[in-house]
């Protein structure tokens, strides 16, 4: 129960920060509406990067604090770094390694362009609604 807790706490930090830097990019640049979501990807990708190294080179990192911090906070910021997380854990492992990393970050991309155009197919269809 206590590891739920530590992702429910970080992940709802994460979304208050996607939230506010949305807003506040939003508002430096209204012509832009997607820079908040780069900006949140982009440092998302880069915090887990350095926790995996971090991580990786140490044995004092706990896993409460990784679900706090990758799971919860990150996941909460931005599924992208998720996302990257798992091609290179994907990517580096014995079984597969870089096609089935490749694999999946094309599938998440593929399909998850197509269910945003499934969906908005499906918002404008008279005979679904």
């Amino acid at each position: 129960m206590f590891n739920h807790l530590l992702v429910i706490i970080g992940g709802g930090i994460g979304a208050l920060l996607r939230y506010r830097v949305g807003m506040g990019v939003r508002s430096l640049m209204p012509g832009y509406d997607g820079l908040g979501t780069l900006i949140v990807n982009v440092a998302g990708s880069l915090a887990i990067g350095y926790w995996l190294g971090v991580s990786q080179d140490s044995k004092m990192v706990s896993e409460s604090s990784r679900l706090f911090f990758v799971v919860g906070v990150l996941g909460g910021l931005t599924t992208f770094s998720s996302l990257v997380h798992e091609t290179v854990l994907l990517a580096n492992h014995r079984d597969g390694g870089l096609s089935v990393g490749l694999g999946h970050i094309t599938a998440n991309v593929i399909l998850g362009l197509g269910a945003v155009w499934l969906g908005a197919w499906f918002s404008r269809s008279p005979s679904i609604t």
